[in-house]
């Protein structure tokens, strides 16, 4: 079964964007009842319809069996943000920018992000994805974030 992996992850981003914006962003505290909602969309709209409902994320959001392919422009890189992977009692990730180069490298997904704070609307405008293995040294340990845009996902199989 071949399955349109972009469209399934277009569809729950922006499913999750207009539920946030909606619904849980006017709340007070609305991040707080919206975490178990988003992840249950991720579930429904993704990993289900992909034939992969056994697949969960970890507690960082980690989804090992969705690779991040990223679509190089003309100019030959992306700009990005990276960090070193945080521990999970960090709350404040210290991102830089950088540059992702066209080369051999394994993008994992770990979710979408946005600049915004917890209370404010959401864009997504960001996927985050965790480097598990790249040409490019800076990047070793790094989560980062490339633009929406610029991503592709496919399935790996383990």
């Amino acid at each position: 079964m071949s399955v349109d992996l972009d469209r399934l992850m277009r569809q729950y981003r922006e499913c999750a964007r207009h539920v946030w914006n909606t619904y849980f962003q006017p709340l007070e505290d609305g991040w707080h009842e919206f975490i178990n909602v988003e992840h249950e969309l991720f579930h429904g709209l993704v990993l289900v319809q992909a034939g992969m409902e056994n697949t969960r994320p970890d507690g960082s959001g980690l989804v090992e069996a969705i690779r991040v392919r990223p679509c190089f422009p003309p100019v030959g890189h992306l700009e990005v943000f990276h960090a070193k992977t945080p521990s999970p009692e960090v709350r404040e990730v210290p991102w830089q920018q950088g540059r992702l180069r066209p080369g051999e490298m394994d993008l994992r997904f770990q979710g979408f992000f946005d600049w915004a704070s917890l209370d404010d609307p959401q864009d997504y405008r960001f996927v985050r994805a965790r480097v598990f293995s790249t040409h490019q040294p800076e990047l070793e340990g790094c989560d980062v974030l490339l633009e929406y845009q610029s991503a592709k996902f496919e399935h790996v199989s383990k």
